[in-house]
């Protein structure tokens, strides 16, 4: 209750005497030469007992306090204190509202503001420390939140350079030398502004541009290097400075004039031979020098290749700066001038590429991509050619022939200019899958003959091919493929002495096929002749024996593939199928009688295939003598005088199929 009539008791005093609030006062300016402009609000009057303003002042916050002037009327809301001084030190002021008819009547004070203090201190080199204090704290509640900072450059040019909520601020000078004045401002909601004094200097740029991380660094296809870097943030940026690491020292190369070039090339192409490190600072329009960026070193690619396994070896030494680390590194390969392609990924620094074309002139170079894959560097590029170990340039299968019912013989022209240790032969009995069966060993020369053993050559035809081998051991050069005859012969069933022939065609020949000799081979006698010949487009044949049929018993046949005469290598050559056995019964025609004064002078039994090496003849008379005996079947009995009378004979031989057959019986001599 106490309180409350105090309340009451001062609302009733200020009634009744009409007393007059303060004004509010909201900005203090200082001008040029330290004049200092009060700008307030008026209070309200409505009993019309204003008498005056008067404005106190001290140097410090806590006074004392001078009176340096009164104002009227009420609307009058400025005031200047000349000679204030404020811009030496500080100033603060209050305004009180005197009421009443003589003034007697005085208001509480308002709130009472500090003038704007600029001063400049100096941080660091080349910068400029911007301080001044607050118009009053805890800040009213009209002020702005933001000041204002001048700033005089060049002379007579005044800009707003900053807009801060603090107290301070740092200025990097960006100019060589220079006179630069700042002033700082802090407005208020009512209109009105609070201004500092003015202060500058004679200021000189010791600082550098500021530095951005180097992007990265590659080497070009001719060896010469890029250094790739973005502009330097700083405003004043003339260029920049290149260095080269040297015995781990950073050693001045060049400069490159102009903020916005931001590419550097190294013309020597010492990136082919050895890891590059490179870096930059700018540089300012005073020459100043901005910080030294981190080195970033080149991927130095080297390799070794194996000529034998056909593989690179590659390593290099890891990328070096690259923003964030190197997430994986991609290897590039080219064949031949071809575009490059990537053959692998790897987070290590080596690779081994298998399966190297051979004979051919090859290049690598690898690529390192930061964690993004936005950032690559290239390395230097190798290359060379795949040397190979020398190995025959061609080998070429002659000719397949049947030997025997087991072998095959198979005869080789090969390259005798160049070595290698030999060749391997491979054999198929459908000429899709193929199985190793022998290895010919080289010995310098141009022809080689092989035997393959242990085959079925009357039931099967078989294909061949080589390939040569290098001193390596490493597969080359593949032959031809040829392929044997195989001979089928078949009974014609309505012709005892028919036989017909059909073989596949021989594969193998560069020069064609001319042709295909039929030979018939009578009792293992090879003839001279053919028996008959096709062109190479027919593969059969039907020949007739009636002639041979007294010749013997062992019919064979062999087919020979004649060459053409369009051989690239000049060569002519001959290919013999199996020999096919003609199984022909043995037929023996017997006189049954003679007369050695008549016509038929000699008794002769006629023989069809008939083995005439196991043939003999034996002629008995009726008490079992034996008369007459021979192994010739072309001999015949003459009767030797003998008497008429029936005489008895005994044939044995061979059939075709090697079966022995004995014949007897009579005949008679007349």
């Amino acid at each position: 209750m106490l309180r409350v009539g105090f309340i009451y008791f001062i609302f009733l005093f200020q009634t009744t005497f009409g007393q007059v609030l303060a004004p509010q006062l909201k900005c203090l300016s200082t001008n040029t030469i330290g004049d200092v402009t009060l700008t307030w609000l008026p209070p309200s009057d409505p009993s019309s007992q204003f008498f005056a303003y008067e404005i106190f002042y001290a140097t410090v916050k806590t006074g004392p306090y001078t009176t340096i002037g009164t104002v009227t009327p009420i609307g009058v809301n400025t005031f200047t204190h000349v000679g204030a001084g404020a811009d030496i030190q500080s100033r603060f002021y209050y305004v009180i509202t005197k009421s009443g008819p003589t003034g007697t009547i005085n208001s509480s004070p308002s709130d009472t503001l500090r003038t704007l203090f600029l001063n400049l201190v100096n941080p660091g080199p080349g910068i400029v420390g911007v301080t001044y204090n607050a118009l009053k704290l805890p800040p009213l509640s009209t002020t702005s939140s933001s000041y204002t900072i001048l700033k005089e450059f060049p002379a007579g040019v005044w800009s707003n350079f900053k807009i801060t909520g603090g107290l301070g601020y740092n200025d990097t000078i960006s100019v060589c030398t220079a006179t630069i004045n700042y002033r700082i401002l802090i407005g208020d909601n009512s209109g009105c502004t609070s201004t500092s004094n003015i202060k500058g200097g004679l200021f000189q740029d010791k600082t550098g541009p500021f530095t951005s991380d180097i992007d990265s660094i590659s080497v070009l296809p001719n060896g010469q290097t890029i250094l790739g870097y973005p502009t330097s943030p700083s405003t004043d940026c003339s260029g920049y400075y290149i260095y080269k690491v040297i015995n781990f020292l950073n050693a001045q190369i060049d400069s490159v004039p102009g903020k916005n070039t931001t590419l550097y090339t190294y013309t020597p192409t010492t990136a082919n031979t050895e890891p590059v490190e490179l870096l930059n600072a700018p540089f300012d329009s005073c020459g100043n020098k901005g910080i030294l960026n981190t080195p970033h070193k080149t991927m130095y690619l080297q390799y070794t290749y194996d000529k034998c396994k056909y593989e690179t070896s590659l390593k290099w030494n890891a990328y070096v700066g690259m923003k964030g680390g190197v997430s994986e590194y991609r290897i590039y390969y080219s064949v031949n001038g071809s575009n490059y392609l990537q053959v692998a990924t790897t987070t290590g620094t080596s690779f081994v590429h298998t399966n190297v074309n051979p004979s051919a002139n090859v290049s690598y170079y690898v690529r390192a991509f930061n964690a993004t894959k936005s950032v690559t560097s290239s390395s230097n590029r190798v290359f060379f050619f795949t040397f190979q170990t020398p190995a025959p340039s061609f080998i070429y299968l002659r000719t397949v022939s049947v030997m025997d019912d087991e072998n095959v013989a198979l005869r080789f022209f090969v390259d005798s200019t160049k070595t290698g240790n030999g060749f391997d032969i491979y054999r198929s009995e459908d000429g899709l899958s193929f199985a190793k069966i022998g290895f010919v060993a080289a010995n310098g020369v141009g022809n080689y003959s092989y035997s393959d053993s242990d085959l079925k050559t009357k039931e099967k035809s078989y294909y061949y091919y080589a390939v040569v081998k290098d001193s390596c051991g490493n597969d080359r050069t593949t032959s031809n493929t040829a392929q044997s005859i195989l001979l089928r012969v078949t009974n014609n069933k309505s012709n005892f002495f028919q036989k017909h022939l059909t073989w596949n065609n021989y594969l193998g020949f560069s020069g064609g096929i001319a042709g295909y000799n039929i030979y018939r081979v009578v009792n293992d006698e090879f003839p001279l002749f053919p028996t008959g010949y096709t062109n190479g487009a027919i593969n059969e044949y039907t020949d007739n024996l009636e002639e041979a049929a007294p010749e013997g018993s062992k019919i064979e046949y062999i087919v020979s593939a004649v060459e053409g005469a369009t051989n690239i290598y000049g060569i002519l050559e001959n290919a013999n199928s199996n020999k096919a056995t003609a199984y022909i019964e043995a037929d023996v025609f017997i006189p049954t009688a003679f007369a050695p004064k008549g016509v038929n002078k000699v008794w002769k039994p006629v023989t069809h295939f008939v083995d005439k090496s196991d043939y003999i003849l034996r002629i008995y008379n009726r008490w079992g003598n034996l008369l007459f005996s021979t192994n010739d079947f072309n001999e015949g009995w003459t009767g030797n005088g003998a008497p008429n009378d029936v005489y008895v004979y005994l044939i044995d031989f061979k059939n075709s199929r090697g079966e022995y057959i004995q014949l007897k019986g009579t005949f008679t001599l007349l």
